[in-house]
């Protein structure tokens, strides 16, 4: 059975601050069909990260994004996969920072596929990691979190 991606990239600024003042940059969610067949008839998943205010995090420790799934469609889908990849940091200027690398944030996978009724929405908890060896150029950095997903008809 062909998994489609339904969802994919919503721009999700999420951020990693030693001291967490609230992200500068809004939440904004957005998602693209591949248009394979079987599927192509079907709208796109939205993903779209509800957390509110930054997760105070420190080195070596984790915290947690609650992300809303959305079917704008009227039959029910799976969501098979759910990801997130930190982008490279950047300062409150919005300059990258070259001397903190965005490996220094992991977010875990969802591991188990969710439902989703017809135009209907869960939520789900993806877990953000910070390494132990964080570098000092990256206090006080916001790392943007681009989510990816795949979802199959229910």
């Amino acid at each position: 059975m062909a998994t489609t991606i339904l969802g994919v990239g919503a721009a999700v600024v999420a951020a990693m601050h030693l001291t967490w003042p609230d992200p500068q940059t809004p939440t904004m969610a957005y998602a693209i069909s591949a248009g394979e067949a079987g599927v192509s008839d079907l709208k796109p998943f939205e993903i779209n990260d509800v957390s509110g205010g930054a997760v105070e995090l420190t080195p070596g420790s984790e915290g947690a994004r609650q992300v809303r799934l959305s079917n704008p469609n009227d039959v029910d889908i799976i969501v098979v996969n759910l990801a997130a990849v930190p982008g490279q940091p950047v300062d409150s200027a919005h300059n990258k920072v070259p001397g903190c690398p965005s490996g220094v944030l992991s977010v875990s996978p969802m591991d188990t596929p969710v439902a989703i009724p017809p135009a209907g929405e869960v939520e789900v908890e993806m877990v953000v990691q910070v390494s132990d060896d964080v570098p000092a150029a990256c206090k006080d950095l916001v790392f943007p979190l681009t989510y990816s997903g795949h979802a199959t008809r229910g």
